[in-house]
């Protein structure tokens, strides 16, 4: 081959890798165009999911919260309310109003009253507690019973946020 056979073929094979190389280039551009516009849809989509997630979330906060916030004026409705008449028994106790007593049971009057109770005639000895002793009783029952009213709070509330969030227990 002689150089001048030689040089349009050579140009030839160089226009012609140019050219490939230009469309080439054109359809990775396109492709590439085409996957970034993919990614922002997607990425669009996947934002507004989760803004109405979010928005999903907050709303049941929100819901939750106000519950929570009733439940605990309901507990301290409960307890004013509680703490008045302990205070008011306890004013009953300490003036007389109010007597309280206990069964005793002493020797032989145990066994008669036992025969008695037995045979359906109830008949018990009973003392009277002095009202010191019986407030003292007051203030412990008091404090159990304000005690039970908070757990079963505690559960009201722990329901509530498992029920408003669907959250499954084992």
């Amino acid at each position: 081959m002689t150089a001048t056979t030689w040089r349009p073929l050579a140009a030839v094979l160089v226009c012609g890798a140019i050219a490939g190389w230009t469309a080439q280039g054109w359809r990775k551009d396109a492709s590439i165009a085409t996957l970034q516009r993919t990614a922002a849809i997607q990425t669009s989509i996947d934002t507004n999911a989760l803004a109405q997630a979010t928005a999903r979330v907050l709303t049941l906060e929100r819901a939750a919260g106000a519950a929570l916030a009733q439940r605990a004026d309901h507990l301290t409705q409960e307890q004013t309310h509680a703490k008045t008449e302990r205070d008011r028994f306890s004013l009953d106790v300490r003036s007389g109003a109010v007597r309280l007593s206990i069964p005793v049971t002493s020797g032989q009057c145990a066994a008669t009253a036992d025969t008695a109770a037995a045979a359906g005639h109830r008949h018990e000895t009973r003392a009277e507690l002095d009202p010191a002793t019986a407030a003292a009783l007051d203030a412990i029952a008091g404090d159990g019973d304000d005690a039970t009213r908070q757990l079963n709070a505690c559960i009201e509330a722990y329901n509530l946020v498992r029920d408003t969030y669907r959250v499954q227990t084992e």
